[in-house]
């Protein structure tokens, strides 16, 4: 008897576990969504960071970059946004947690399959563009251990020297184009830029390069030429096919932010069609040397409550003064609210819709910084710099026909324009002048890129030409800032800041990061 309730009793048990076993796999599979991604998909992140490259926090862009290279001004006076703080912090704020922390992410994911070593190659490239940009903005920053809050738990990340940055994205350039392969998988549908052409992405990798070997110039000039000179021999841009150009879609702005599949940086005129406006500096120059690019920049806003198309008459485009909102003319008194019409604003078909494309590194860039290293000796080329400059110039203008019917510019009006405006420079400082104000134009609208190209070449000279704050109060104490300012709440947050500040100088606008030298 006593047998056989064992028995029965380890029969009993077996069923019970057994039931036990079945519903818990039961309960599982209930409670597993069909919709939740445990695992993200490759394919699905590469285009959202291709996106976000370019910040939502347009403020930042358009009020601080555009303004300190006096293409587009808020009408404040320098003073006004060269304060520490505010706004100045949005880039950092938008991009650490977003493209930075998702590319991160994907150059670890990819890292796991050695069929996706071509994705792995896209991200890191990726990363050194994002991180050149927040060193070039504002000097040290976290780059070594920055997002790794999930994968290391580090949430105060120390802050790397600028020099150490600069060497460790030379060597990812480096790394990431001789990684590539062509037997392995590649994104040809989620890529937007590129469609997953492997020659193409190693252009950009050895452009970049490129772009940041001249940076140097000033801090490291070995460095910066041994890196020029691989970029060179490792294959740049040819054409405007090889532009490193991202497309958006029509999407309106929702609640003061643009939809992420959009061009967030128009929305400062959608959203303010009585506040920005292009400068003075920059309509002038356009309309001495009769560039026809002027109408595709610029047009006259059509009323102070909507952004609507004006006239794109060039006779009529009119700069704001760079700083505040007095008249740059004797006696030099306030502008009254009714004249803001009279003042261009961003052409909304071309450069003011969100749509529009945006272009992070261009062929004629590429031909402009070729032109500058001739000039300077940096490389020996069969190549003159005067044909470097007028193929930058006509790339420059070709380009823009990306941006609608009324961007396409002839080949009869740009050979017209190059014969009004011929290089021919009496000395070098004069063709750098020539080369980096053709560089200042062509980067309209990247104004993080102009920002950085300004404090390093110096051209063209925009602060010297300013009015006296004697005349024109706004531009008192204005000289070039170098940088932007940390967040307060990052200072707040992170103790390794305060290293910074005895490593780099002050946190303020005037602090010079490590490539800048006087």
């Amino acid at each position: 008897m006593k047998n056989r309730l064992n028995i029965f009793s380890m029969c009993l048990i077996l069923i019970i576990t057994g039931t036990f076993a079945s519903c818990d796999k039961r309960f599982k599979e209930i409670n597993t969504s069909v919709d939740f991604v445990s695992t993200p998909n490759l394919d699905y992140m590469l285009p959202n960071i291709e996106l976000t490259i370019l910040d939502n926090t347009y403020y930042c862009l358009g009020d601080f970059a555009a303004a300190y290279v006096m293409h587009v001004t808020n009408r404040k006076s320098y003073e006004s946004v060269t304060t520490p703080g505010g706004y100045h912090g949005y880039h950092f704020e938008w991009t650490y947690p977003n493209p930075f922390r998702n590319v991160v992410d994907f150059i670890e994911r990819s890292s796991q399959d050695p069929e996706r070593i071509n994705y792995k190659s896209m991200g890191r490239i990726i990363k050194v563009y994002l991180a050149h940009q927040l060193t070039d903005l504002y000097g040290d920053v976290p780059y070594s251990e920055a997002a790794k809050g999930y994968s290391a738990q580090i949430y105060t990340p120390k802050y790397d020297k600028q020099q150490d940055i600069y060497n460790d994205m030379f060597k990812e350039l480096e790394e990431a184009a001789l990684a590539f392969d062509n037997a392995k998988m590649k994104p040809v549908t989620s890529d937007i830029v590129y469609k997953g052409d492997i020659v193409k992405w190693k252009k950009f990798a050895y452009s970049l390069m490129l772009r940041l070997g001249l940076r140097i110039m000033k801090a490291d000039a070995v460095k910066g030429k041994a890196m020029i000179e691989k970029a060179i021999a490792g294959g740049v841009f040819q054409n405007n096919d090889d532009n490193f150009m991202v497309k958006y879609l029509p999407n309106s702005s929702t609640g003061g932010t643009t939809n992420p599949t959009s061009n967030g940086q128009p929305h400062i005129f959608v959203r303010y069609p009585d506040n920005y406006r292009l400068t003075a500096p920059f309509i002038n120059q356009l309309k001495s040397t009769q560039d026809p690019r002027l109408p595709v920049f610029a047009m006259l806003p059509a009323s102070r409550t909507t952004y609507s198309a004006g006239s794109k008459d060039t006779a009529v485009q009119k700069g704001w003064p760079p700083f505040g909102d007095r008249r740059m003319e004797s006696p030099y008194g306030s502008i009254p609210s009714a004249e803001r019409l009279i003042y261009s604003t961003a052409n909304n078909a071309t450069f003011g819709r969100y749509d529009a494309p945006y272009i992070h590194l261009s062929y004629a860039q590429v031909q402009f910084q070729l032109a500058e290293c001739v000039v300077r000796g940096i490389i020996t080329s069969s190549t003159t710099a005067q044909t470097y400059y007028e193929n930058g110039v006509r790339a420059a203008m070709d380009q823009l026909k990306h941006y609608g019917s009324e961007g396409v510019i002839s080949t009869a009006r740009v050979n017209t324009y190059i014969a009004y405006n011929p290089y021919n420079p009496a000395n070098t400082e004069q063709a750098l002048e020539l080369i980096n104000t053709q560089y200042w134009i062509e980067t309209f609208f990247n104004w993080y890129e102009t920002f950085a190209n300004l404090r390093r070449s110096g051209y063209p000279k925009l602060y010297e030409n300013l009015l006296p704050s004697s005349v024109h109060p706004a531009n008192l104490n204005a000289q070039m800032p170098r940088r932007l300012t940390y967040m307060a709440a990052e200072i707040a947050s992170n103790p390794n800041v305060q290293e910074v500040f005895q490593r780099q100088g002050p946190d303020v606008t005037s602090t010079r990061v490590w490539w800048d030298k006087p």
